[in-house]
């Protein structure tokens, strides 16, 4: 009798051990879903490798883990997405009828820069519009996601009919087209619908360019276009959907190496905003790579909803000459170049704008902390 009494205490003891652990087990084991919804260019069949590298090794490094699943949006590239194939058909059909409704907004006013605040307008004169059922479909189908994705693209960029005053053309001159329309129309409008469902963005390059219009923010060169560029010192790229031109300034600013038809990152360093170091020490020094191989930028007044976290290196670059930072820089170069504040990171409402690309440098220097901090963001929004 005394036997089976220590065995049940011996048994009891040992399941409550055994509880314990799994208990303890399925805590460090618990994981927090993220459904991410990621534009691409209209020319990807799938998101970028390295953006999905870079979130998915950044996601383990957190608590809880997150274990996040990426659907792509392209109705442009419908027949390849096995999810969602026939509803981003069906957009694309509504988003041709679009174009004719934004297009007379647009010559109803034409000498505005302001064309969303106009579209906005008129979806809620008329609510039963294509631009109105377009907006609402767009912010159902958001709903379905916790995080959205804005990755470049490398078409022509926003059209300027959203830009600049006196553009009425569909087609313009330059090479922008009804896609860009469509384009830059969705991704508005998806923003619109991830504000209102407090949800996280991250946008880079035109995603970043997209969201600070959409924050009431311009859009400029760095310096005046100039067919066949000025000279060897910062030649003009071809780009293959574009007129516009990419420049090669120096390789201190552009990390591509000249002239290949391959991409060549190299490390050229600056310096780790604070907003990204979160729990590193105060002061720590920490090193990022960024690239500038873009011809718009995003320039001030800046909008009210907008928090700079970083500047362009080429901000306001007379006083940087001044103070023999650029000393490199030829003549030529410095007759052209416009000085102006120019932004290249920024906070604005739920989303995290960077007009450089560091899912190419990831694994180089600390670069990876701006992963890591998006994804520290996502596990305590959405933790339990």
């Amino acid at each position: 009798m005394r036997g089976n009494k220590k065995f049940s205490i011996f048994l009891f003891i040992t399941i409550a051990l055994l509880a314990s652990f799994l208990f303890a087990f399925a805590e460090k084991d618990e994981q927090i879903e993220i459904d991410t919804l990621v534009i691409s260019s209209r020319e990807h069949t799938r998101m970028q490798p390295e953006i999905f590298y870079a979130f998915k090794d950044s996601a383990k490094k957190v608590e809880p883990l997150l274990k996040m699943s990426f659907v792509l949006f392209n109705p442009f590239q419908h027949e390849f997405l096995d999810e969602k194939a026939e509803f981003q058909k069906e957009l694309l059909d509504l988003l041709n009828e679009c174009v004719t409704e934004v297009m007379a907004i647009k010559k109803a006013n034409p000498r505005t820069d302001e064309l969303l605040k106009g579209i906005r307008e008129y979806i809620k004169r008329n609510p039963k519009s294509r631009l109105s059922e377009l907006h609402a479909t767009i912010e159902e189908f958001m709903a379905e996601f916790e995080f959205l994705i804005i990755e470049p693209n490398y078409t022509y960029g926003a059209h300027p009919i959203f830009l600049k005053p006196y553009v009425t053309l569909v087609d313009t001159p330059d090479g922008a087209n009804a896609k860009d329309i469509m384009e830059t129309l969705y991704i508005l409008f998806f923003i619109d619908a991830a504000f209102k469902q407090d949800k996280p963005i991250w946008g880079t390059c035109h995603g970043a360019q997209i969201g600070y219009m959409h924050a009431g923010g311009k859009l400029g060169r760095l310096f005046e276009y100039k067919e066949n560029g000025y000279d060897v010192a910062f030649k003009k790229t071809g780009q293959k959907y574009a007129k516009e031109e990419t420049w090669h300034i120096t390789k201190m600013l552009h990390t591509h190496k000249k002239d290949s038809g391959y991409m060549e990152y190299s490390l050229f360093v600056y310096p780790v905003p604070e907003i990204f170091k979160g729990k590193g020490e105060p002061g720590e020094e920490m090193y990022m790579n960024k690239d500038f191989d873009h011809s718009l930028c995003l320039i001030e007044p800046i909008p009210d909803d907008v928090k700079v976290i970083s500047y362009h290196p080429l901000s306001e670059y007379k006083d940087k000459i001044i103070d023999k930072k650029y000393e490199e820089f030829n003549e030529e170069f410095k007759k052209v170049l416009k000085n102006r504040v120019i932004i290249d990171a920024y906070e604005y409402k739920t989303m995290l704008g960077t007009q450089y690309h560091p899912q190419d440098t990831y694994d180089d220097l600390e670069t990876s902390i701006i992963f890591e901090y998006l994804v520290e963001q996502l596990a305590d929004r959405y933790k339990e």
